[in-house]
């Protein structure tokens, strides 16, 4: 038996929007409130640019506090797109707002190289 309050789990925090070049490390957070009862699962959604929806569960499980940490410890292109948590416990499934991780890159035309340098992509 649970007492005090119990409620759906809420997003305290929501991911936050980053940008990293190939190779880099990208971190996501969620935190969660203090529900009763506790989530039962707390895992993330990975929606590539392509629109494609993908749990990556196993992935980007373990890295953070409360299991609201998603971490990509080399970023690639394929990982461009949105994270979002998802928290559950017995009484709702929430969905945190999407946070977005921007890849930039590119294309290799010798005519746009001197700009690529410069950080500027296409």
């Amino acid at each position: 038996l649970l007492s005090g309050h119990v409620a759906a789990p809420s997003v305290e925090t929501q991911p936050s929007n980053t940008t990293k070049n190939e190779t880099d490390v990208a971190q996501f957070s969620c935190i969660f409130a203090n529900t009763r009862p506790e989530p039962d699962d707390v895992s993330w959604i990975f929606i590539n640019n392509s629109g494609h929806t993908m749990t990556r569960q196993e992935e980007m499980r373990g890295v953070g506090v409360r299991r609201s940490v998603v971490k990509i410890s080399s970023v690639k292109r394929a990982d461009a797109g949105a994270y979002r948590c998802v928290i559950k416990n017995e009484f709702a499934i929430v969905h945190s707002q999407p946070g977005y991780l921007m890849v930039p890159y590119c294309d290799g035309l010798v005519t746009q190289q001197v700009e690529c340098a410069l950080g500027r992509t296409f």
